[in-house]
């Protein structure tokens, strides 16, 4: 019987430490009192959860669990020391890190951080590891560009975030100025940007299209503000670096200038984007 998971399963003895139930399989666990609804009784069906008590003991229960075995999640962090972070999966025993593996303990209690429970091959016990990525899924294709997805940080740069997508893939979202901060264990709504032949996935927060482009306009001119009304970003830029930059492909990024130069907002030159000379002088004298 596999601890981490659910079984479905039938009452087939009551004792006073509780229920034994079967699997269909007929493998025999206790159902502990204190964890049985109130009105079971030996012949009914019922669904239970495998896992180890606070004694190491198997047994099962009716509540449901954050996560189960295999599975991406998002905890809540309890308490941090020496040996890692003690994770609430919503069961009385907390989530531990495997052996020798400690979970963020830098975290401070109440933040949360993505994890995979597994299966520990040394202990035999439910763990959570924050090292995520051999796990990931690589069938991406339930996914589309400009499809709506659930976002959970698990790792930060300066830049961009890495990203698990519907708890199952990942990509990545680029950070941009006047944006709200995120941190490790956030999660969020976003958008499929772009899908790489590689595999790789570039993230939005907001709606893939000219919707897109424009909820940029105010960090593009705050930052042209902030750096003397000159960007060194045009036509001739890679797009790998106005992604990086940006978080927007070439293409939606001249559009998005495009967009700011008919509107009058900014100059176009041969190396770069400016603002026009009345708008540098009308930000210089707010100074």
């Amino acid at each position: 019987m596999q601890i981490g998971r659910f079984y479905h399963t039938i009452v087939k003895e009551e004792k006073p430490q509780g229920f034994y139930l079967e699997t269909e399989q007929g493998e025999r666990v206790l159902l502990p009192g204190s964890k049985a609804p109130s009105n079971l009784k030996v012949g009914d069906f019922l669904d239970a959860f495998m896992y180890l008590d606070s004694e190491d003991r198997l047994v099962a229960t009716t509540e449901t669990p954050l996560v189960e075995a295999n599975h991406f999640a998002v905890l809540e962090v309890k308490e941090v020391n020496a040996v890692g972070a003690f994770l609430d999966w919503g069961l009385d025993k907390d989530l531990l890190p495997p052996h020798k593996q400690p979970i963020a303990a830098a975290l401070p209690k109440a933040d949360n951080c993505a994890i995979y429970a597994l299966i520990d091959q040394k202990s035999g016990r439910l763990v959570a590891t924050e090292k995520l990525k051999r796990f990931f899924e690589t069938d991406i294709s339930e996914l589309r560009v400009g499809q709506k997805v659930s976002l959970a940080i698990y790792e930060m740069e300066e830049s961009y975030a890495e990203c698990l997508i519907n708890l199952r893939s990942y990509g990545r979202l680029y950070l941009h100025a006047g944006e709200e901060k995120l941190y490790i264990g956030d999660q969020i709504d976003g958008y499929i940007e772009d899908i790489r032949p590689d595999g790789k996935i570039t993230l939005s927060r907001f709606p893939i299209g000219y919707n897109t482009v424009r909820t940029h306009d105010a960090s593009i001119l705050k930052e042209l503000q902030e750096n003397g009304g000159f960007l060194p970003y045009g036509d001739k830029t890679p797009p790998e670096k106005i992604q990086e930059h940006f978080g927007l492909s070439k293409k939606a990024f001249k559009k998005l200038i495009g967009g700011l130069f008919r509107e009058g907002k900014i100059i176009i030159q041969e190396n770069g984007i400016a603002l026009p000379i009345s708008k540098k002088k009308n930000f210089k004298s707010r100074k």
